[in-house]
């Protein structure tokens, strides 16, 4: 990239390597575009620049830039308040004044070249206003002449002001400086000789309220150093007003650094611009070598996004020298997904801890690893219990330290840091964290799951609560909300969504007709998936397409293939970057602590408001699943998990209520001739709860109690599943929606087959349809739950219902709820050829 002359004649005292890679680095005539003159040293944006422009002064013939509501610019509104002296100088509303290069307005009458004065007052100089008085004329008579006077001639220039970084012109001689700089001249005491010049080469420049900022006079680096600050600004669309560029070059210039880097704390704190400068001419200047020699990283250099790693407090030089390599290693092959900047700092943090305790309990610190062994890593163990104990922090913490520290074993290990010569040379292999050590979280029985429970979600989708979440946080957040409650995504996949997420596909419907069907289309980063489609409703896609309007409105301009779906308040002229997920929860979490009204939970306490966060609507999604029948195998692909355990912890059933679920279906379990087993039975004593549940095993619609069929866990049926015509067979009304969903298969399976003459030959045919008698037992068990549960009362009947959805979650969580390779086949089973050799085949995988 080609320097500007300008920068390319100003001599160094010596080599800059830090200066000249800047000059690579900046794109000089994109910043030629923004309003970079190299020749004037003037930086000057348009007005209708998305990040540097501004509000014009609404004064005929003023350049410079508005300030306040009134459209005026400060000296503007100053003149306008400020009565005149001056008579007929409202003649001169309507003129406009030349304005110069310099953006100072000229006398109208002085204003030909070599003439050029500055305005004083009513669009005349000084020394026009002065002859107007003296004469008693009216502006048009000083100017056009009158009987007494002849038209006025212009006056000699005094030429600019002798300051360096100025450009306007002087107002009188002696020494020539403009009327700001005469005063400053006057307050510095009269100076003169040297010391007038070197108040002149150092004065600041009056570029205030100005629509340009003078860089005149700064030193190369810091220079170039602003205009890399202000390219990138433009980059990441930040909003900098002119005035904070001409207020950088003005301390710039009183504090005559070399670097922006070396101005005082306060100039940072007073000024934004100069810290962000200075942030990404360090992040410019630094490479990943250089970084990773020190303790305080910033993974931005290393490519990442965001965040910090910090290695000062691990003590052993060893251990700190491991966790860089490691830290290195992960920044470089992990895909972005994984190597979140949390994950590291959090592995990072957990050697700390291991630093910690070496360094109490070994008398050499641990300062050689030669000399550790397992016993370190059980008084690591042991002090983390301890701290437990003590109340520190939780097991959950306990046990996330521990897998930190035994990931961060065993991959430097693998990584061969154990090596002669590496970190971790001579550390024993017994100086690990083992699995058995770890604190693995698990759930127990009568733990709740982090689901909201339905009373709450109502309550917060209500239509005053979400009014009153737009009256605080903008449509936008209100939208997410009503979104992230219907399609449960993960927090950052909601706010990534783009303008385009909302598509159809083609799917055919229950007259045989296709019709499109609304999917929202959105990215996974955190399993690499991208474009994943889920299916939606019709009316969460109306939520999505008013949220396309509103943000296509906001930002006319912008391709709708460029568009985020919720747009970033802040930073965003164009509209294309997304929400950030922190501003999210932070407007969520207003809303729910200050400005929403007390919940009240489903026995009618107050709800616990602090546990309601995004991923509690995800939840919600992954219960609300579960209690509908969803199979867990189908609800992990709809969340987006690679493992069935991580569905399983999203939505969970407590044993207290799961016995109290199997208390009141008891009474209504039926028989394959839909007799009630149990008519007697209120509540079934602890025995019979045990050996139900040793006794019988889950089939697709109800349960099975035939000994070698239980002992297979429901694969070796000696009647080939005709459960339908079995003794050993039950069910009840919660199996109802898979006994429906039966009955209409087995129908159109008979009809289907009956039309395939050709294709069939009678025998095969026969044995293919479904026999009369198996439909006549589903419809028999159907109608039986049904009339069970209308003979019920008001009260009864509301238990059931709740019994039923506890049953059917808890059917949800098994990592098989039934065999679902037998699903649709009872009464039609394939025959299965040589059965010990596909025993095997099973086992083996």
């Amino acid at each position: 990239m080609n320097r500007p002359a300008a920068m390319a004649r100003r001599p160094l005292a010596a080599h800059d390597a830090g200066v000249d890679k800047l000059d690579e680095l900046v794109d000089w005539p994109r910043l030629g575009g923004l309003g970079w003159d190299p020749t004037r040293e003037v930086f000057a944006p348009a007005a209708n620049n998305v990040v540097f422009g501004f509000l014009e002064c609404a004064t005929a013939g003023c350049e410079r830039v508005a300030a306040g509501d009134a459209g005026l610019c400060r000296s503007c509104r100053v003149r306008q308040r400020r009565q005149s002296t001056v008579r007929g100088v409202d003649e001169l509303d309507e003129q406009t004044a030349p304005i110069t290069a310099g953006g100072d307005g000229l006398c109208v009458l002085c204003c030909t070249p070599g003439h050029e004065r500055p305005v004083r007052s009513g669009g005349l100089c000084r020394a026009c206003v002065s002859a107007i008085g003296q004469r008693g004329q009216a502006v048009a008579a000083y100017l056009d002449g009158d009987d007494e006077f002849p038209p006025a001639t212009p006056r000699p220039s005094f030429g600019r002001c002798q300051v360096a970084a100025c450009e306007r012109w002087a107002h009188r001689g002696g020494p020539t400086l403009c009327e700001w700089h005469e005063r400053a001249w006057r307050h510095a005491g009269r100076l003169a000789g040297d010391a007038f010049e070197a108040w002149r080469t150092s004065a600041p420049a009056v570029d205030f309220g100005s629509r340009e900022a003078v860089l005149r006079g700064l030193g190369r680096r810091v220079q170039v150093e602003l205009l890399y600050g202000l390219q990138c600004a433009a980059e990441a669309e930040r909003r900098t007003p002119i005035d904070s560029v001409q207020r950088a070059a003005q301390l710039l210039r009183t504090h005559a650094t070399p670097t922006i880097a070396e101005l005082p704390g306060e100039c940072f704190r007073r000024l934004p611009l100069l810290a962000f400068a200075r942030d990404r001419v360090t992040l410019a200047l630094t490479d990943p070598a250089t970084e990773a020699a020190g303790d305080d990283w910033d993974l931005r250099v290393f490519g990442r996004p965001r965040g910090r790693l910090h290695f000062g407090h691990i003590s052993q030089p060893w251990l700190k020298e491991a966790a860089k390599c490691w830290a290195v290693e992960r920044l470089g092959t992990l895909e972005h997904a994984a190597q979140r900047p949390n994950v590291l700092e959090r592995v990072v943090h957990c050697v700390g801890m291991l630093s910690e305790s070496l360094r109490r309990h070994r008398r050499d610190r641990g300062v050689d690893p030669a000399l550790l062994s397992r016993a370190d890593a059980l008084a690591f163990c042991a002090d983390l219990a301890n701290l437990e104990t003590a109340g520190r922090f939780s097991r959950t913490t306990r046990g996330i330290w521990l897998a930190g520290v035994e990931q961060f074993l065993r991959e430097t290990r693998d990584m061969g840091l154990t090596g002669p010569g590496r970190p971790l040379a001579g550390l024993a292999e017994d100086m690990a964290v083992h699995r058995s050590d770890r604190i693995p979280r698990r759930a127990t029985d009568d733990e709740e799951g982090r689901a909201l429970p339905p009373m709450v979600v109502d309550q917060l989708l209500a239509p005053a609560a979400l009014q009153l979440l737009e009256n605080v946080a903008g449509s936008d957040v209100r939208t997410m909300v009503e979104l992230q409650a219907r399609v449960g995504r993960r927090t950052a996949e909601l706010c990534q969504l783009r303008w385009q997420c909302l598509s159809f596909d083609e799917i055919i419907d229950e007259t045989g007709q296709p019709r499109p069907a609304p999917v929202l289309i959105h990215d996974m980063p955190k399993i690499a998936v991208r474009g994943y489609h889920l299916p939606i409703d019709d009316d969460t896609a109306e939520i999505i397409r008013t949220q396309q309007a509103r943000t296509e409105a906001r930002y006319p301009d912008t391709a709708t293939s460029q568009l985020a779906l919720f747009p970033a308040p802040q930073h965003n002229p164009h509209g294309v970057k997304t929400r950030p997920t922190a501003g999210f929860r932070d407007s969520l979490r207003s809303w729910l602590d200050i400005h929403l009204p007390a919940l009240v939970g489903p026995s009618g306490e107050p709800y616990d408001r602090s546990t309601i966060t995004p991923y509690s609507f995800r939840h919600s999604y992954a219960q609300r699943h579960a209690d509908a029948g969803t199979p867990v195998e189908v609800l992990a692909a709809l969340m987006g998990h690679q493992r069935l355990t991580t569905t399983q912890g999203y939505y969970r059933v407590t044993q207290k209520r799961k016995r109290k679920a199997v208390d009141v279906l008891a009474a209504l379990q039926l028989d394959r001739g839909g007799r009630r087993d149990r008519p007697t039975v209120a509540r079934l004593l602890e025995a019979e709860h045990l050996r139900d549940a040793v006794g019988q095993v889950a089939v697709p619609f109800g349960v099975c109690r035939e000994p070698t069929n239980v002992k297979a866990h429901g694969h070796a049926c000696p009647f080939r599943h005709q459960c339908f015509g079995c003794t050993h067979f039950r069910s009840d009304p919660s199996f109802l929606p898979e006994l429906r969903g039966h009955l209409g298969r087995l129908l159109a399976d008979r009809e289907r087959l009956r039309a395939t003459v050709p294709e069939l030959e009678d025998w095969a045919r026969n044995a293919a349809i479904p026999a009369g008698e198996e439909i006549a037992a589903v419809r028999r068990i159907i109608d039986r739950c049904e009339e069970l549960l209308a003979e019920l009362s008001e009260d009864q009947r509301a238990e059931t219902e709740q019994a039923i959805t506890v049953l059917r979650r808890s059917r949800a969580q098994l990592d098989t709820s039934v065999p679902v390779r037998f699903l649709g086949v009872i009464g039609q089973p394939s025959p299965t050829l040589f059965p010990n050799v596909r025993r095997e085949q099973q086992a083996s995988k």
